[in-house]
């Protein structure tokens, strides 16, 4: 919506005239010069009856019938071959800001002859000092000033607004990560796996578009979603704590990934369709179950996570069979994803991500990449799991030319533990057995 014109704005051009004085095109030098010296107007207008010709101006005649033999030779001269090379017009109901434009626009040696004001019918009403448009200009450069210094209290007012809501979208956020991650074991006579869990969280701006949720499937079968929705800030992490919300209206079918992610799909289609722009967000689920000693997963085009298997230092991804991917979420209303499944050992720990961990540049422009995370996660191997995050983190962020992550960083570990180890998760002799295979 445009701004409403300022009160200088709204100036009528005709309180600005300040004479008529005018002289016929056929009046000599001689007479017109004396008719300047009866007043102290620069300029006047040269007419033919009723028509405007142009201006004439007191210096420039004077300096005519002053110079040597001058007055002989041009007195009687008809002011018409004496008239500036161009006179500026403007009409009665121009804008204030063109009629500015208009006047300062001339080249330097006319900058300040004075303009000719006429109504609609092209009718001469008077001449405008051009003293008078300057200080017109600096009084609407100076009421722009005082609005846009009132605009930007305004604006300054609804930033700090604004800025204290997504920190309060931030604190909300945070308050939606899982806090009290399940530790669960097989069989309760302890003699299976058990499970651990830990995360490290970091967003680009105030709020993310990342984010990672656990279920508690069962006494020994635990689900984790991860998730990366397009962009970053305030649209994404709305999108975010839509999907927290369908995952636990949806924990009943939390044992089976495939059935999950299509239903969350099918939820999510619903609520974005009146949507005019597209949005959509990668997600990964996966079901550890320590008593089965398996895990079970589907995949909606997030990356594929690493599984380290700490007693023999082998690293790899989990894939999906041919068939079994399934698109971002968000993309196709009557997409069908499917389940996958892996073992699940002692000492194993899985690795889920998202992208902007590993999809940062260093100064040579070589991107950090999945293939490097998988290789420092090897090299790591014998740190406990917490540690192992943290160095993943700082190596990551070390390898950016910024010193810092473009995107929102969200990972999530999930480890699989003998139960005589709970209460020393990573013993000293598990670590010295871990390290004695590198």
């Amino acid at each position: 919506m445009p701004n409403s014109p300022t009160i200088i704005e709204q100036t009528d051009l005709r309180h600005l005239i300040a004479h008529r004085e005018c002289v016929q095109d056929s009046d000599s030098l001689e007479s017109v010069h004396k008719r300047f010296a009866s007043h102290e107007y620069e300029f006047m207008l040269v007419m033919a009856g009723e028509k405007l010709l142009g201006l004439c101006e007191r210096q420039k005649i004077g300096m005519v019938l002053g110079a040597r033999f001058g007055f002989a030779m041009h007195s009687r001269q008809p002011v018409r071959e004496a008239m500036l090379p161009a006179t500026t017009i403007l009409k009665v109901n121009q804008p204030l800001p063109e009629v500015l434009a208009a006047a300062f626009s001339r080249p330097d040696t006319r900058l300040y002859d004075d303009v000719v004001l006429v109504d609609e019918t092209g009718k001469v009403l008077g001449v405008i000092f051009s003293r008078t448009l300057v200080r017109l200009q600096n009084e609407l450069l100076l009421e722009k000033i005082v609005q846009l210094e009132s605009k930007q209290r305004e604006i300054n007012k609804k930033n700090e607004q604004m800025e204290g809501d997504l920190y309060l979208a931030r604190e909300i956020q945070l308050a939606m990560l899982p806090t009290q991650i399940p530790v669960v074991a097989g069989q309760r006579a302890g003699r299976e796996a058990a499970l651990r869990f830990a995360h490290r969280y970091e967003s680009a701006g105030v709020v993310s578009g990342d984010f990672f949720h656990v279920l508690q499937i069962s006494e020994s079968a635990v689900g984790v979603f991860i998730c990366d929705v397009m962009g970053h800030g305030v649209r994404s992490a709305f999108v975010t704590a839509m999907l927290r919300a369908l995952v636990e209206e949806l924990r009943a079918i939390g044992n089976n990934p495939g059935e999950l992610l299509t239903r969350v799909n099918a939820e999510l289609m619903c609520i974005l369709k009146p949507m005019d722009s597209p949005l959509y967000a990668t997600a990964f689920y996966l079901v550890a179950d320590a008593a089965r000693k398996e895990i079970r997963f589907a995949k909606a085009g997030h990356p594929n996570p690493l599984l380290l298997r700490r007693l023999t230092g082998e690293v790899r991804t989990l894939k999906c069979p041919p068939g079994c991917k399934g698109p971002a979420l968000g993309m196709v209303s009557n997409a069908k994803f499917h389940n996958c499944q892996d073992s699940l050992e002692s000492d194993d720990l899985i690795l889920m991500f998202t992208d902007g961990i590993y999809e940062i540049f260093d100064a040579a422009n070589n991107e950090f990449g999945p293939e490097k995370l998988a290789s420092l996660l090897q090299e790591r191997r014998a740190l406990p799991m917490e540690a192992l995050l943290d160095d993943l983190f700082v190596a990551a962020r070390n390898f950016s030319a910024t010193g810092s992550f473009d995107d929102d960083v969200c990972l999530v570990a999930l480890e699989a533990l003998p139960p005589i180890h709970l209460a020393n998760p990573f013993s000293q002799d598990r670590r010295a057995k871990i390290a004695a295979i590198r």
